[in-house]
């Protein structure tokens, strides 16, 4: 008789065969940006897409831009811890929303 796999075991194979493992953590990032950022930053800046490990992001005022511009180091920490790996490495801001 064959063993039964656990859905998550086959499902967790699945997506390390077909490498996709960093596309759901991309993923994560635009299903979870309020956890990730905070609420206030969130109201006011949401992630349009992410191109050779830059994150576009944008933003209601060029205020804003400008002061997520100077805490884009800390972002791009709390992007990646989040996700479990180094995914981000550049944000850009644009006035957009």
């Amino acid at each position: 008789m064959k063993e039964i796999e656990d859905i998550k075991n086959i499902i967790g194979d699945l997506v390390r065969d077909l490498n996709m493992e960093a596309k759901l953590n991309v993923t994560n990032i635009f299903n979870h940006w309020e956890e990730i950022v905070g609420t206030e930053i969130s109201r006011k800046a949401k992630p349009d897409k992410i191109v050779r490990n830059t994150l576009y992001v944008s933003v209601a005022s060029s205020t804003w831009a400008n002061e997520l511009g100077m805490m884009s180091n800390q972002l791009i920490d709390r992007i990646n811890s989040f996700v479990g790996e180094d995914v981000v490495k550049s944000i850009k801001f644009r006035q957009n929303l």
